[in-house]
């Protein structure tokens, strides 16, 4: 398990416990976003999703 995942892991447990414990609509914005984003980071691993490969795409002869 790399630390994205682990970080992915927290946030959803910290999301988790905001959402439980306060009562404001703000809040449980909050909550969800954090929840919405460590999923993401649970599955995919990484902070990026992007699949565009780094550098220049030119290549010399």
């Amino acid at each position: 398990m790399n630390k994205v995942r682990i970080l992915g892991l927290g946030t959803i447990t910290t999301g988790i416990f905001i959402g439980y414990y306060f009562n404001r609509t703000g809040i449980h914005l909050l909550s969800g976003m954090l929840i919405g984003v460590g999923i993401g980071w649970l599955i995919t691993g990484r902070f990026s999703s992007s699949a565009k490969p780094r550098g220049s795409e030119v290549r010399s002869e």
